[in-house]
């Protein structure tokens, strides 16, 4: 079995460098934050969970020839990650993605499609994208409330923030290891 997941690549140095920032900045006022490494930064379009491995190269093919060949078409999509936000009461910080919604919401149906028709893998329970990148994530046990007024003020402070460009020019099937430091993601090509 392949813990793995469908996702769009952050490669913008400069803006990676600008998150890396920002995100020490949150560690430093709450030391258990749990920050996504630089190099693991992406946008989540399908979470696989186990899979078997005799399943990967087909949804490596069905993305390679359906998603990359035809919808990106070697073409590159410039979006802005602008404006740090929180869910489920700030267990998960995010920066979102602003830029042309619509196409990345028909990337993520046809992966769904594409998915269900040729391998009934199951549609995701939640069907419209929400775009945001995921860069720390935050136990509530783990909080530091002497410090967690001036944490929230500081997420509250950027949420106009902008970040810089977010390129994409692919979708990935990406592996994820767990280990003691945190996940380990890497590409799986066939």
């Amino acid at each position: 079995m392949i813990r793995s997941f469908i996702a769009l690549e952050l490669k913008d140095n400069e803006t990676t460098e600008r998150i890396e920032t920002f995100s020490s900045r949150l560690k430093q006022n709450q030391p258990k934050l749990k920050l996504v490494q630089p190099e693991n930064l992406h946008m989540t379009v399908k979470f696989l969970g186990n899979i078997p491995e005799s399943l990967a190269p087909k949804i490596y093919a069905i993305l390679k020839d359906e998603i990359n060949s035809k919808i990106f078409q070697g073409k590159n999509y410039k979006y802005i990650l602008k404006g740090v936000g929180q869910f489920n009461k700030f267990s998960v910080l995010w920066i979102k993605l602003i830029g042309d919604i619509n196409l990345l919401q028909e990337i993520k149906n046809s992966v769904e499609n594409l998915l269900y028709e040729r391998l009934k893998i199951d549609h995701d329970k939640r069907q419209q994208f929400k775009p945001h990148l995921t860069i720390g994530r935050l136990r509530k046990e783990r909080i530091n409330y002497k410090t967690f007024e001036i944490f929230k003020k500081i997420i509250h402070e950027n949420k106009t923030t902008e970040f810089g460009e977010f390129t994409i020019d692919q979708i990935k099937l990406k592996k994820s290891e767990l280990s003691p430091k945190g996940p380990i993601y890497s590409d799986l090509v066939y």
